[in-house]
């Protein structure tokens, strides 16, 4: 260990939280845990240096075994390893680099939420898990898209949740508002019924309520002075203009009157008539 122990101090360095998981004269495997900046989230590889390190490349993998290229992203570097140049920090972050642009923005699963994902299942799923090995690769390749619809879902949840209460809020109001309106109802409706009731004891309304109503009441009124007139010339035509000329003259006077009352009232009928259409 005394050996590797410079190696391990420049992961500490540049990762932070490097553990030793094993440790023998053949092989040291290291668990390096880093938050890749740009993605956000923590990921943790295995590093084994074998016992010819640094004059063999060291091997980076998964948690499930699987080999991530030390090679880097952009493809400056023909060669994952060069014993001569190659640093082991720089190697573990190209390796870091790959595993994000191989996963890019869902959270890889670690060993630790594969733990306590399992501790939830079925025994029979757990004893699929132990007697097939493709079964564990498979569901740590499904477990980050089962996260990500279950927190839609969850989102989904969260969004209805929120509309319900909006709409618990919004309850006391409509109901106000409804109570409102009604009460704006009912006083129209007995403003309508005082209304109808003042027609109905008004006829001088009803008469002159529509244009209709007004003309029909003016051709009344003519037809009224008409009769009128001519009660008043038969009274006249009966009378002895030199027996009684006083009352002779006053019935004269009367059916000019009217005469005159009538002619202006069929002008505003007319007149009013014309203005209809």
């Amino acid at each position: 260990m005394l050996r590797m122990q410079p190696y391990v101090d420049e992961l500490k360095s540049r990762f932070g939280k490097v553990t030793v998981i094993h440790n023998s004269s053949a092989e040291t495997l290291l668990q390096v845990e880093h938050v890749i900046p740009d993605r956000g989230y923590a990921a943790v590889l295995c590093v084994t240096l074998g016992v010819h390190f640094p004059r063999t490349p060291p091997i980076v993998t998964y948690f499930d075994g699987r080999k991530i290229s030390l090679a880097s992203p952009d493809g400056s570097a023909p060669d994952a390893w060069d014993p001569s140049k190659s640093k082991l920090v720089d190697a573990v972050g190209n390796a870091f680099a790959n595993l994000a642009n191989l996963w890019g923005s869902v959270v890889p699963p670690s060993m630790e939420l594969l733990t306590s994902q399992l501790s939830s299942l079925s025994d029979s799923m757990l004893q699929d898990i132990v007697s097939n090995p493709n079964c564990l690769e498979s569901y740590a390749y499904q477990l980050p898209f089962f996260k990500a619809i279950r927190d839609a879902s969850c989102q989904t949840i969260d969004d209805i949740e929120r509309v319900a209460n909006e709409n618990l809020k919004l309850q006391p109001v409509v109901e106000n508002l409804r109570a409102e309106v009604e009460g704006l109802q009912r006083s129209l409706e007995q403003n309508v019924q005082s209304m109808q009731k003042m027609l109905r004891a008004t006829p001088l309304l009803n008469s002159i309520g529509t244009p209709e109503s007004l003309a029909k009441t003016l051709a009344t009124d003519v037809r009224t002075l008409d009769a009128q007139c001519e009660e008043i010339a038969k009274k006249i035509l009966q009378l002895d203009c030199a027996t009684d000329k006083f009352r002779f003259d006053n019935l004269l006077e009367e059916y000019r009157e009217k005469a005159k009352e009538r002619h202006f009232i069929d002008l505003k009928r007319r007149a009013y008539c014309a203005s209809l259409t």
